[in-house]
């Protein structure tokens, strides 16, 4: 996100976050404005006060799904897949 990388909006439903909690806190620590969509939440939407949330720095993705979600990122900036690495090393 400093580096000027678009994201997809966060999916957002009154004062919660559906989809996007990462990307928020993200946001909040590049200090970059990410956009919000109205999205409805389903009966598996579970309400927690942000002061109860543990943060841990394990990575829980697979190296395939990280390569998956670059991909993405680069075809959402109209970048290559090559300069999307570059950017976040």
């Amino acid at each position: 996100m400093a580096n000027g990388i678009k994201f997809d909006n966060i999916k957002t439903c009154d004062h919660l976050i559906i989809d996007g909690h990462h990307r928020y806190v993200s946001s909040l620590i590049a200090k970059v404005e990410i956009k919000n969509s109205k999205y409805p939440k389903t009966i598996a939407t579970i309400e927690h006060e942000w002061q109860t949330v543990v943060f841990t720095e394990t990575e829980w993705d697979t190296e395939y799904k990280i390569q998956q979600f670059n991909k993405i990122d680069a075809k959402l900036n109209n970048m290559t897949i090559e300069r999307i690495i570059e950017i976040i090393k």
